[in-house]
C-alpha cells in the first residue's frame, strides 16, 4: 500500500493520535524533533548566549512561535549543563513573587560560599532561602553574582502581559547589575512586541546589556518543513495543493499552519484516508471560522457581517490580514497594499463604516486602526478565503462532454 493512501484503522488509529501531537495549535512545540524551521533565529539566539553573554529580548506578533523557540532552547540548554528556569508572566506579576519562585529552583549548592562537603546537612535548600522578606534588582544581582559551577538561564515569557512599570523597571535594573557583575546568569525575555523597546522601555543603562531578536513569519521552506514533520511521523502525505494553500493561508504564522493542518488532516483520517488533499484544506476553514466565532462577541460578528460578501469582502480580508501586527494596530496603507490602488476610497469607507459600527477601534491621531477583540482578524480572513474559495468553484465553468471523455 503506498504511503498516503487508503490505510487500515490500526495505522489511521496510529496516525491520528501522532497528528494531534505534532498539529499543535492551541499548546506550544516542547520537543525538538516537532520543531520546524527557526533554525536560523535559534542559531543566532544560542550564538548570543553563549558566545556574547548577553541578555536577550525576543519579540514578534502574537502565534509566532516565541513560546515554542524558548521552549526548545530551554531543552538544548539543559542537554549543555545549562540550568534554565521557565516563568510565564502575567499582567499582576511582582518582581519579588517572579524573582523568588525562580530562585527556588537553584540549589544553594552553587553558591560561592556554600561548602559541598556540608550541603547535606542543609537539606534541600535553594537561592531562595538567602532572600530577604523584601529585596530589590540590586540585592538580586549580589546573590546571583554569587553563583559558581554552573551558567543560568532564565526565561521570562509573555513578558508583554506585565503590566507594571515598577516590574519592568526592577528587571531592567538587574539586568544592568547581572552584565556590571559578570554573574553567571542571563534572562531571556519573551513577548509580544514590534520592536525591543516597548518591551524593555527606553532605559539607556540597559541598551548594551541586551540584544533584541526579531521572531519572522515561516518562510515557504520552514512551512512545507512544519509539514514534513507531521507526514513523517504519521505516515501521511500533504498533496501539493493543500501544502500550497495551507502556505497561503497562514500567512506565515506557524500557529495558522499548524490549525489548518490539523483540522485538514483530521478531515482526511474521517475519510480513512491517509492523503490530505486541498479539498481537506479548504473543508477545514469551516471548522476553523466556527471555532474563531466562538470565542468572538456575537454582536461583532453581527455587524461585520453585512461586509461579508460583494465588493466589500476583499476589503474586509485586507483589513483583516493587515492586522497582524504585534499590537493589532494597521494603518489603511497596510491594508491597501493588499488590494488594488484603485479601491483606495472604497477601504476609507469601509474602515469608516466599521468603526462607526464599534467592530474596529480608531486612533484618529496615528491615523491607525485596530479590531476590538484580538480573534477577529483570523475569523474574517479564514472566514472571506473561504466564502472566496467557494464562490469560485460555483462560477467556475463546467468540463464540456468531450473534456470530460
Amino acid at each position: 500500500m503506498e504511503r498516503g493512501g487508503r490505510g487500515d484503522a490500526s495505522r489511521l488509529s496510529r496516525a491520528r493520535t501522532t497528528l494531534r501531537d505534532v498539529f499543535t495549535p492551541a499548546q506550544p512545540v516542547t520537543e525538538r524533533s516537532r520543531f520546524a524551521g527557526r533554525l536560523g533565529v535559534l542559531a543566532r539566539l544560542i550564538e548570543i548566549l553563549e558566545e556574547q553573554r548577553s541578555h536577550v529580548v525576543i519579540y514578534g506578533e502574537r502565534g509566532i512561535g516565541k513560546t515554542s523557540l524558548v521552549h526548545i532552547l530551554a531543552e538544548i540548554a539543559r542537554d549543555s549543563r545549562y540550568l534554565v528556569i521557565y516563568a510565564s508572566c502575567g499582567a499582576y506579576s511582582s518582581f519579588e513573587d517572579i524573582f523568588r519562585a525562580v530562585l527556588q529552583d537553584i540549589p544553594q549548592l552553587y553558591l560561592r560560599d556554600v561548602d559541598p562537603s556540608a550541603i547535606s546537612g542543609m537539606g534541600n535548600g535553594s537561592l531562595a532561602d538567602r532572600l530577604p522578606d523584601s529585596f530589590d534588582a540590586r540585592q538580586l544581582g549580589e546573590l546571583c553574582a554569587q553563583i559558581t559551577g554552573t551558567r543560568v538561564i532564565i526565561i521570562l515569557d509573555e513578558y508583554d502581559r506585565a503590566e507594571s512599570d515598577q516590574f519592568r523597571l526592577s528587571v531592567a535594573e538587574l539586568i544592568k547589575n547581572l552584565s556590571d557583575r559578570a554573574a553567571r546568569v542571563q534572562l531571556v525575555l519573551a513577548g509580544v512586541a514590534s520592536n525591543l523597546q516597548e518591551l524593555v522601555g527606553y532605559i539607556p543603562s540597559i541598551r548594551r546589556n541586551v540584544i533584541g531578536l526579531p521572531m519572522p513569519r515561516l518562510s515557504s521552506e520552514e512551512v512545507r518543513a512544519l509539514l514534513k514533520i507531521g507526514e513523517d511521523a504519521a505516515g501521511v502525505s500533504f498533496a501539493p495543493g493543500a501544502a500550497a494553500a495551507i502556505e497561503a493561508l497562514s500567512n506565515g504564522s506557524p500557529y495558522l499552519v499548524r490549525l489548518i493542518s490539523h483540522h485538514a488532516s483530521m478531515l482526511a483520517l474521517d475519510g480513512d484516508r491517509l492523503a490530505i488533499d486541498e479539498a481537506d484544506v479548504w473543508a477545514a476553514l469551516d471548522k476553523i471560522v466556527d471555532e474563531s466565532a466562538g470565542r468572538i462577541d456575537p454582536r461583532l460578528i453581527a455587524a461585520v457581517a453585512p461586509y461579508l460578501a460583494g465588493a466589500d469582502a476583499p476589503l474586509v480580508s485586507a483589513a483583516a490580514r493587515a492586522a497582524s501586527t504585534p499590537d493589532g494596530w494597521f494603518a489603511p496603507e497596510d491594508a491597501l497594499s493588499l488590494i488594488t490602488p484603485e479601491r483606495k476610497d472604497a477601504l476609507a469607507e469601509l474602515l469608516g463604516a466599521l468603526a462607526a459600527a464599534g467592530v474596529i477601534e480608531h486612533s484618529a491621531e496615528a491615523g491607525r486602526y485596530r479590531f476590538r477583540e484580538e480573534p477577529l482578524p483570523t475569523y474574517l480572513w479564514m472566514r472571506t478565503a473561504r466564502d472566496a474559495h467557494r464562490a469560485e468553484r460555483v462560477s467556475a465553468p463546467l468540463p464540456s462532454r468531450s473534456a470530460a471523455l
